[in-house]
Protein backbone atom coordinates (compact mmCIF):
# COMPACT_ATOMS: atom_id res chain seq x y z
CA UNK A 1 0.00 0.00 0.00
CA UNK A 2 2.31 2.65 -1.60
CA UNK A 3 1.13 6.04 -2.70
CA UNK A 4 -2.40 6.24 -2.10
CA UNK A 5 -4.54 7.95 -4.83
CA UNK A 6 -6.31 10.83 -2.55
CA UNK A 7 -9.03 12.93 -4.07
CA UNK A 8 -8.14 12.54 -7.68
CA UNK A 9 -11.68 13.82 -8.42
CA UNK A 10 -15.42 13.75 -7.58
CA UNK A 11 -16.68 10.50 -8.54
CA UNK A 12 -19.84 8.95 -7.89
CA UNK A 13 -20.87 5.78 -9.69
CA UNK A 14 -23.85 4.08 -7.86
CA UNK A 15 -24.89 2.00 -10.24
CA UNK A 16 -21.83 0.50 -10.82
CA UNK A 17 -21.56 -0.28 -6.79
CA UNK A 18 -18.24 0.81 -6.73
CA UNK A 19 -17.17 3.26 -3.27
CA UNK A 20 -17.74 6.91 -3.73
CA UNK A 21 -14.37 9.36 -4.48
CA UNK A 22 -14.85 12.45 -2.43
CA UNK A 23 -13.00 15.78 -3.57
CA UNK A 24 -15.40 18.15 -1.92
CA UNK A 25 -14.67 22.06 -1.20
CA UNK A 26 -11.25 21.70 -3.02
CA UNK A 27 -9.87 21.66 -6.45
CA UNK A 28 -6.86 20.11 -8.27
CA UNK A 29 -3.93 21.58 -9.61
CA UNK A 30 -0.80 20.90 -11.14
CA UNK A 31 2.20 20.93 -8.50
CA UNK A 32 5.29 22.99 -9.34
CA UNK A 33 6.72 23.04 -6.72
CA UNK A 34 8.22 19.84 -6.18
CA UNK A 35 6.70 18.78 -2.79
CA UNK A 36 3.88 16.85 -3.85
CA UNK A 37 4.84 13.17 -4.68
CA UNK A 38 2.05 12.27 -7.24
CA UNK A 39 2.95 16.08 -8.40
CA UNK A 40 -0.66 17.33 -7.72
CA UNK A 41 -1.98 20.06 -5.48
CA UNK A 42 -5.50 19.85 -3.92
CA UNK A 43 -6.34 23.65 -3.11
CA UNK A 44 -9.04 24.73 -1.11
CA UNK A 45 -11.99 26.92 -2.76
CA UNK A 46 -12.58 30.03 -2.20
CA UNK A 47 -14.66 31.20 0.01
CA UNK A 48 -18.01 34.00 0.04
CA UNK A 49 -18.10 37.22 1.28
CA UNK A 50 -21.56 38.78 1.91
CA UNK A 51 -22.20 41.91 -0.14
CA UNK A 52 -26.00 42.43 0.36
CA UNK A 53 -28.75 40.92 1.26
CA UNK A 54 -32.27 41.85 -1.01
CA UNK A 55 -34.80 39.21 1.20
CA UNK A 56 -35.21 35.78 2.03
CA UNK A 57 -36.62 34.44 -1.07
CA UNK A 58 -34.00 32.63 -3.53
CA UNK A 59 -32.15 34.62 -6.28
CA UNK A 60 -33.93 33.44 -9.30
CA UNK A 61 -31.43 35.55 -11.72
CA UNK A 62 -28.25 37.52 -11.59
CA UNK A 63 -26.75 39.57 -14.30
CA UNK A 64 -24.37 42.48 -14.71
CA UNK A 65 -25.41 45.45 -17.29
CA UNK A 66 -22.28 47.09 -18.41
CA UNK A 67 -23.92 49.74 -20.47
CA UNK A 68 -24.67 51.32 -16.77
CA UNK A 69 -22.59 49.59 -14.60
CA UNK A 70 -25.49 47.70 -12.41
CA UNK A 71 -26.10 44.57 -10.90
CA UNK A 72 -29.77 43.25 -11.98
CA UNK A 73 -31.21 40.57 -9.80
CA UNK A 74 -34.47 38.76 -9.66
CA UNK A 75 -35.93 37.62 -6.59
CA UNK A 76 -39.38 37.60 -5.02
CA UNK A 77 -41.09 38.32 -8.70
CA UNK A 78 -39.25 41.74 -8.27
CA UNK A 79 -36.17 43.20 -10.44
CA UNK A 80 -33.83 44.65 -8.71
CA UNK A 81 -31.03 47.06 -9.65
CA UNK A 82 -28.36 46.89 -7.03
CA UNK A 83 -30.64 47.13 -3.94
CA UNK A 84 -33.39 49.37 -5.24
CA UNK A 85 -36.64 47.50 -6.69
CA UNK A 86 -36.97 48.46 -10.19
CA UNK A 87 -40.73 46.81 -11.10
CA UNK A 88 -42.80 43.44 -10.91
CA UNK A 89 -42.29 40.28 -12.90
CA UNK A 90 -43.40 36.99 -13.08
CA UNK A 91 -41.19 34.59 -11.87
CA UNK A 92 -41.84 31.40 -10.13
CA UNK A 93 -38.58 30.01 -12.03
CA UNK A 94 -34.99 31.19 -12.97
CA UNK A 95 -35.16 34.09 -15.64
CA UNK A 96 -32.62 34.54 -18.22
CA UNK A 97 -31.59 38.09 -18.59
CA UNK A 98 -29.31 40.11 -21.18
CA UNK A 99 -28.41 43.69 -21.95
CA UNK A 100 -27.43 45.48 -25.15
CA UNK A 101 -25.74 48.47 -25.20
CA UNK A 102 -29.84 50.22 -25.22
CA UNK A 103 -31.67 47.87 -22.72
CA UNK A 104 -32.01 44.51 -20.66
CA UNK A 105 -34.33 42.16 -21.66
CA UNK A 106 -35.27 38.91 -19.46
CA UNK A 107 -37.46 35.80 -19.96
CA UNK A 108 -39.67 35.24 -16.88
CA UNK A 109 -41.99 32.19 -17.06
CA UNK A 110 -42.72 32.61 -20.73
CA UNK A 111 -43.21 36.35 -20.64
CA UNK A 112 -40.82 39.06 -22.28
CA UNK A 113 -39.58 42.34 -20.19
CA UNK A 114 -37.31 45.11 -20.98
CA UNK A 115 -35.61 47.44 -18.77
CA UNK A 116 -33.82 50.46 -18.77
CA UNK A 117 -35.09 52.38 -16.35
CA UNK A 118 -38.43 50.82 -15.06
CA UNK A 119 -39.54 47.62 -15.68
CA UNK A 120 -42.39 46.93 -18.65
CA UNK A 121 -43.76 44.08 -20.68
CA UNK A 122 -42.84 43.65 -24.12
CA UNK A 123 -45.57 42.12 -26.12
CA UNK A 124 -44.70 39.56 -29.03
CA UNK A 125 -45.93 40.71 -32.73
CA UNK A 126 -49.50 38.81 -32.77
CA UNK A 127 -48.59 36.14 -35.15
CA UNK A 128 -46.33 34.78 -32.55
CA UNK A 129 -47.05 31.15 -32.23
CA UNK A 130 -47.13 28.96 -29.35
CA UNK A 131 -48.73 31.55 -27.58
CA UNK A 132 -46.19 34.11 -27.11
CA UNK A 133 -44.07 31.92 -24.74
CA UNK A 134 -40.58 33.41 -24.79
CA UNK A 135 -37.95 30.29 -24.22
CA UNK A 136 -34.53 32.33 -23.93
CA UNK A 137 -32.93 35.75 -25.01
CA UNK A 138 -29.42 36.77 -25.86
CA UNK A 139 -28.18 39.51 -27.65
CA UNK A 140 -25.54 39.67 -30.79
CA UNK A 141 -24.22 42.88 -32.61
CA UNK A 142 -26.76 45.32 -30.20
CA UNK A 143 -29.62 42.86 -31.39
CA UNK A 144 -31.99 41.68 -28.95
CA UNK A 145 -32.44 38.18 -29.68
CA UNK A 146 -35.96 36.40 -28.62
CA UNK A 147 -36.45 32.51 -28.51
CA UNK A 148 -39.88 30.52 -28.85
CA UNK A 149 -40.24 27.13 -28.03
CA UNK A 150 -41.14 26.16 -31.79
CA UNK A 151 -37.77 27.59 -33.30
CA UNK A 152 -38.92 30.47 -34.36
CA UNK A 153 -36.48 33.88 -33.05
CA UNK A 154 -37.07 37.75 -33.55
CA UNK A 155 -34.81 40.52 -33.26
CA UNK A 156 -34.78 43.54 -31.62
CA UNK A 157 -33.29 46.40 -33.43
CA UNK A 158 -31.13 47.89 -32.20
CA UNK A 159 -32.50 51.20 -30.09
CA UNK A 160 -35.50 50.29 -30.62
CA UNK A 161 -38.20 49.05 -27.56
CA UNK A 162 -40.67 46.85 -29.75
CA UNK A 163 -40.73 44.11 -32.26
CA UNK A 164 -41.42 44.32 -35.44
CA UNK A 165 -43.76 41.48 -37.20
CA UNK A 166 -41.17 40.90 -39.86
CA UNK A 167 -38.41 40.63 -38.10
CA UNK A 168 -38.04 37.13 -37.05
CA UNK A 169 -36.70 33.75 -38.94
CA UNK A 170 -36.89 29.72 -37.78
CA UNK A 171 -34.72 27.50 -37.23
CA UNK A 172 -36.10 25.21 -39.60
CA UNK A 173 -33.51 21.66 -38.92
CA UNK A 174 -34.98 21.83 -35.58
CA UNK A 175 -37.98 19.68 -35.74
CA UNK A 176 -37.99 20.05 -31.85
CA UNK A 177 -38.29 21.97 -28.81
CA UNK A 178 -36.53 24.89 -29.23
CA UNK A 179 -34.67 25.30 -25.39
CA UNK A 180 -31.99 27.96 -25.68
CA UNK A 181 -30.05 30.69 -27.71
CA UNK A 182 -26.83 31.67 -26.96
CA UNK A 183 -24.12 34.06 -28.39
CA UNK A 184 -20.59 32.57 -28.93
CA UNK A 185 -18.13 35.21 -30.80
CA UNK A 186 -19.69 36.61 -33.61
CA UNK A 187 -22.26 33.89 -34.18
CA UNK A 188 -25.29 32.20 -32.33
CA UNK A 189 -26.57 28.62 -31.53
CA UNK A 190 -30.04 27.80 -31.06
CA UNK A 191 -30.11 24.57 -28.72
CA UNK A 192 -33.44 22.01 -29.19
CA UNK A 193 -34.21 18.56 -27.59
CA UNK A 194 -32.31 16.65 -30.01
CA UNK A 195 -30.72 19.43 -32.51
CA UNK A 196 -28.31 22.35 -32.50
CA UNK A 197 -28.38 24.49 -35.32
CA UNK A 198 -25.91 27.64 -35.80
CA UNK A 199 -26.76 31.28 -37.14
CA UNK A 200 -24.19 33.72 -38.12
CA UNK A 201 -24.82 37.95 -38.78
CA UNK A 202 -25.26 39.02 -42.76
CA UNK A 203 -24.78 42.59 -42.47
CA UNK A 204 -28.17 43.14 -44.07
CA UNK A 205 -30.27 45.27 -41.91
CA UNK A 206 -33.54 43.35 -43.50
CA UNK A 207 -32.43 39.88 -42.99
CA UNK A 208 -29.07 40.38 -40.65
CA UNK A 209 -28.84 36.94 -39.63
CA UNK A 210 -28.69 33.10 -41.71
CA UNK A 211 -28.15 29.78 -41.03
CA UNK A 212 -24.85 28.69 -40.91
CA UNK A 213 -24.16 26.16 -43.24
CA UNK A 214 -23.37 22.48 -42.29
CA UNK A 215 -23.42 23.96 -38.76
CA UNK A 216 -26.11 21.34 -37.87
CA UNK A 217 -25.22 18.77 -34.90
CA UNK A 218 -27.22 15.77 -33.61
CA UNK A 219 -27.22 16.26 -30.01
CA UNK A 220 -29.49 18.21 -27.86
CA UNK A 221 -30.06 20.22 -24.41
CA UNK A 222 -31.07 18.78 -21.46
CA UNK A 223 -32.00 22.35 -19.71
CA UNK A 224 -31.70 26.04 -20.55
CA UNK A 225 -29.76 27.20 -17.83
CA UNK A 226 -27.09 25.22 -18.40
CA UNK A 227 -25.28 26.55 -21.55
CA UNK A 228 -23.01 28.81 -20.80
CA UNK A 229 -20.33 30.47 -22.51
CA UNK A 230 -16.60 29.19 -20.98
CA UNK A 231 -13.20 28.44 -21.57
CA UNK A 232 -14.17 30.10 -25.33
CA UNK A 233 -16.58 27.99 -26.48
CA UNK A 234 -19.94 27.13 -25.02
CA UNK A 235 -20.74 24.09 -22.54
CA UNK A 236 -24.44 22.18 -21.92
CA UNK A 237 -25.95 19.72 -20.59
CA UNK A 238 -27.07 17.41 -23.31
CA UNK A 239 -29.82 15.30 -23.68
CA UNK A 240 -28.16 12.21 -23.09
CA UNK A 241 -26.93 13.64 -19.29
CA UNK A 242 -23.75 14.38 -20.44
CA UNK A 243 -22.01 17.57 -20.14
CA UNK A 244 -20.84 18.98 -24.06
CA UNK A 245 -18.58 21.67 -25.04
CA UNK A 246 -18.29 23.06 -28.41
CA UNK A 247 -16.30 21.76 -31.28
CA UNK A 248 -16.14 21.08 -34.50
CA UNK A 249 -18.28 18.20 -33.24
CA UNK A 250 -19.36 18.13 -29.29
CA UNK A 251 -16.89 17.11 -27.22
CA UNK A 252 -17.67 15.33 -24.21
CA UNK A 253 -15.90 16.87 -20.63
CA UNK A 254 -18.15 15.02 -18.11
CA UNK A 255 -17.71 10.97 -16.88
CA UNK A 256 -20.15 8.55 -16.33
CA UNK A 257 -20.11 9.35 -12.42
CA UNK A 258 -21.32 13.06 -13.48
CA UNK A 259 -24.04 11.81 -15.86
CA UNK A 260 -25.75 9.52 -13.49
CA UNK A 261 -26.04 12.27 -11.33
CA UNK A 262 -27.77 14.36 -13.97
CA UNK A 263 -30.07 11.33 -14.92
CA UNK A 264 -30.59 11.01 -11.17
CA UNK A 265 -31.21 14.86 -10.71
CA UNK A 266 -34.76 15.95 -8.58
CA UNK A 267 -34.96 19.07 -11.12
CA UNK A 268 -33.81 21.29 -13.77
CA UNK A 269 -30.33 21.91 -13.99
CA UNK A 270 -28.13 25.05 -13.74
CA UNK A 271 -24.63 26.15 -14.13
CA UNK A 272 -22.78 29.39 -13.82
CA UNK A 273 -19.04 30.18 -14.63
CA UNK A 274 -16.26 32.00 -13.35
CA UNK A 275 -12.14 31.75 -13.28
CA UNK A 276 -9.83 32.65 -10.63
CA UNK A 277 -5.66 32.12 -10.27
CA UNK A 278 -5.86 30.30 -13.87
CA UNK A 279 -8.75 27.96 -12.98
CA UNK A 280 -11.73 28.53 -15.02
CA UNK A 281 -14.97 26.93 -13.50
CA UNK A 282 -18.36 25.78 -14.94
CA UNK A 283 -20.27 25.15 -11.55
CA UNK A 284 -23.08 22.50 -12.57
CA UNK A 285 -26.09 22.34 -10.04
CA UNK A 286 -27.66 19.01 -10.15
CA UNK A 287 -30.79 18.79 -7.94
CA UNK A 288 -31.01 16.15 -5.04
CA UNK A 289 -27.06 15.65 -5.92
CA UNK A 290 -24.91 18.25 -5.26
CA UNK A 291 -23.13 21.24 -6.68
CA UNK A 292 -20.14 20.06 -9.16
CA UNK A 293 -17.25 22.14 -10.46
CA UNK A 294 -15.47 21.28 -13.80
CA UNK A 295 -12.06 22.75 -14.08
CA UNK A 296 -11.10 23.49 -17.85
CA UNK A 297 -7.39 23.66 -16.61
CA UNK A 298 -7.06 19.82 -15.14
CA UNK A 299 -10.63 18.68 -16.75
CA UNK A 300 -11.27 17.27 -13.34
CA UNK A 301 -14.55 17.85 -11.54
CA UNK A 302 -15.10 18.74 -7.90
CA UNK A 303 -17.73 18.89 -5.54
CA UNK A 304 -18.69 22.65 -4.20
CA UNK A 305 -21.18 22.81 -1.29
CA UNK A 306 -21.82 26.38 -1.19
CA UNK A 307 -25.71 28.24 -0.91
CA UNK A 308 -24.94 29.85 -5.15
CA UNK A 309 -26.37 28.69 -8.02
CA UNK A 310 -25.87 32.38 -9.96
CA UNK A 311 -23.33 34.18 -10.72
CA UNK A 312 -20.96 36.55 -13.33
CA UNK A 313 -17.67 37.65 -13.70
CA UNK A 314 -16.87 41.07 -14.30
CA UNK A 315 -13.52 43.52 -14.07
CA UNK A 316 -11.96 40.88 -11.75
CA UNK A 317 -14.91 40.78 -9.69
CA UNK A 318 -16.95 37.36 -9.23
CA UNK A 319 -20.59 38.16 -8.09
CA UNK A 320 -22.57 35.00 -6.80
CA UNK A 321 -26.81 34.67 -5.66
CA UNK A 322 -28.37 32.25 -3.09
CA UNK A 323 -31.12 29.99 -4.83
CA UNK A 324 -31.64 29.22 -1.04
CA UNK A 325 -32.34 33.10 0.19
CA UNK A 326 -31.84 36.47 -0.72
CA UNK A 327 -27.95 36.88 -0.18
CA UNK A 328 -25.35 38.06 -2.95
CA UNK A 329 -22.04 37.51 -1.99
CA UNK A 330 -18.37 38.17 -3.97
CA UNK A 331 -16.31 35.02 -4.21
CA UNK A 332 -13.17 36.10 -2.41
CA UNK A 333 -9.91 34.39 -2.74
CA UNK A 334 -9.24 35.32 0.66
CA UNK A 335 -12.16 34.23 2.64
CA UNK A 336 -11.99 30.95 4.57
CA UNK A 337 -15.35 30.68 5.32
CA UNK A 338 -18.69 31.01 3.25
CA UNK A 339 -20.08 34.42 5.06
CA UNK A 340 -18.89 33.24 8.35
CA UNK A 341 -20.20 29.76 7.68
CA UNK A 342 -17.02 26.85 8.01
CA UNK A 343 -17.03 24.57 5.10
CA UNK A 344 -16.04 21.16 5.18
CA UNK A 345 -12.59 19.95 3.08
CA UNK A 346 -12.64 16.63 2.21
CA UNK A 347 -10.94 13.52 0.36
CA UNK A 348 -10.75 9.97 0.42
CA UNK A 349 -8.61 7.20 -1.07
CA UNK A 350 -9.58 3.43 -1.59
CA UNK A 351 -7.17 0.94 -2.10
CA UNK A 352 -7.88 -2.67 -3.63
CA UNK A 353 -6.72 -5.38 -1.04
CA UNK A 354 -5.63 -8.09 -3.45
CA UNK A 355 -4.67 -11.55 -1.94
CA UNK A 356 -3.42 -11.86 1.72
CA UNK A 357 -3.96 -8.62 3.53
CA UNK A 358 -1.35 -6.30 4.40
CA UNK A 359 -0.87 -4.75 7.97
CA UNK A 360 -1.42 -1.08 7.74
CA UNK A 361 0.66 0.35 9.77
CA UNK A 362 0.41 4.43 8.95
CA UNK A 363 -1.10 6.43 6.43
CA UNK A 364 0.84 9.52 5.81
CA UNK A 365 -0.56 12.84 4.20
CA UNK A 366 1.81 16.37 3.20
CA UNK A 367 -0.36 19.44 4.37
CA UNK A 368 0.25 23.01 3.77
CA UNK A 369 -1.43 25.02 6.31
CA UNK A 370 -2.04 28.78 7.16
CA UNK A 371 -1.87 28.43 10.71
CA UNK A 372 -1.53 25.17 12.53
CA UNK A 373 -4.95 23.65 12.45
CA UNK A 374 -6.45 19.75 12.86
CA UNK A 375 -6.73 17.29 10.38
CA UNK A 376 -9.07 14.51 10.78
CA UNK A 377 -9.03 10.88 9.50
CA UNK A 378 -11.12 7.71 9.19
CA UNK A 379 -11.29 4.60 7.37
CA UNK A 380 -14.05 1.64 6.64
CA UNK A 381 -13.67 -1.63 5.30
CA UNK A 382 -15.81 -2.83 2.41
CA UNK A 383 -18.97 -2.98 2.93
CA UNK A 384 -18.59 -1.53 6.48
CA UNK A 385 -19.86 2.61 6.77
CA UNK A 386 -17.01 4.94 7.96
CA UNK A 387 -17.53 5.76 12.16
CA UNK A 388 -18.93 8.66 13.47
CA UNK A 389 -15.79 9.16 14.95
CA UNK A 390 -12.13 10.76 13.85
CA UNK A 391 -8.67 10.10 14.50
CA UNK A 392 -7.16 14.11 15.17
CA UNK A 393 -3.55 14.67 14.09
CA UNK A 394 -2.12 18.51 14.12
CA UNK A 395 -0.28 20.29 11.41
CA UNK A 396 2.00 22.57 11.99
CA UNK A 397 2.00 25.86 9.69
CA UNK A 398 3.07 26.19 6.90
CA UNK A 399 4.27 23.01 5.77
CA UNK A 400 3.90 19.34 7.73
CA UNK A 401 3.22 15.87 7.49
CA UNK A 402 0.17 13.86 9.15
CA UNK A 403 0.74 10.61 10.14
CA UNK A 404 -1.88 8.60 11.69
CA UNK A 405 -0.64 5.02 13.13
CA UNK A 406 -2.02 1.87 13.67
CA UNK A 407 -4.89 1.68 11.22
CA UNK A 408 -4.72 -2.35 12.10
CA UNK A 409 -4.97 -5.02 9.01
CA UNK A 410 -7.41 -3.95 6.13
CA UNK A 411 -10.52 -6.64 5.46
CA UNK A 412 -11.48 -7.38 1.30
CA UNK A 413 -11.90 -6.60 -1.06
CA UNK A 414 -10.62 -2.82 0.00
CA UNK A 415 -9.89 0.26 2.75
CA UNK A 416 -11.07 3.76 1.76
CA UNK A 417 -9.60 6.51 3.68
CA UNK A 418 -10.88 9.67 4.60
CA UNK A 419 -8.82 12.81 5.09
CA UNK A 420 -10.65 16.27 6.20
CA UNK A 421 -11.09 19.40 8.05
CA UNK A 422 -13.33 21.46 9.48
CA UNK A 423 -11.37 24.27 10.77
CA UNK A 424 -12.44 27.88 9.70
CA UNK A 425 -9.37 29.96 10.57
CA UNK A 426 -6.87 28.02 8.20
CA UNK A 427 -6.34 27.66 4.15
CA UNK A 428 -5.65 24.12 3.52
CA UNK A 429 -3.79 22.38 0.64
CA UNK A 430 -2.81 18.37 0.29
CA UNK A 431 -0.30 16.96 -1.87
CA UNK A 432 -0.08 13.39 -1.57
CA UNK A 433 -0.68 10.51 0.49
CA UNK A 434 1.29 7.65 1.60
CA UNK A 435 0.53 3.91 3.24
CA UNK A 436 3.15 2.17 5.20
CA UNK A 437 5.92 4.43 3.76
CA UNK A 438 7.83 7.52 4.90
CA UNK A 439 7.26 10.14 3.20
CA UNK A 440 9.66 11.55 0.59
Amino acid sequence: MPLVPLGIGSYKRSDGLVPEVVLRNMYLEEDKSGISPDKTLRIQRPGLSLTDRLGDAPIMGLHYRTATGERLAVQNSQLFAGTAAKGTLAAASPVAIVSTPFLSLVAADGKLYRYNTQIDVVTLPNDAPSNGFVQDVDQLNAYGLILLPNGRFYWLVPGETTINALNFATAESLPDKAKALRRLGDEFWIFGDENIEVWQPTGDQDAPFQRASGRNFERGCLARDTVRRFDNTLVWVGDDYQVYRASSVPQVISDNGIAERIRKATGPCSAWVFGIDGHSFYVLTVPGQGRFAYDAATQAWSEFTWPVGYGYQVNGQIVAGSDVDGRLFVVDGNALTDDGAAFERCLTATVAINGRPPRNDSVSVGVGCSTLTIVRFRWKDGQDDFPTYYDEVEALAPYDVAILWRLGMPDQPYRTIEVSCVDPAVRLRISGCYANEAWS
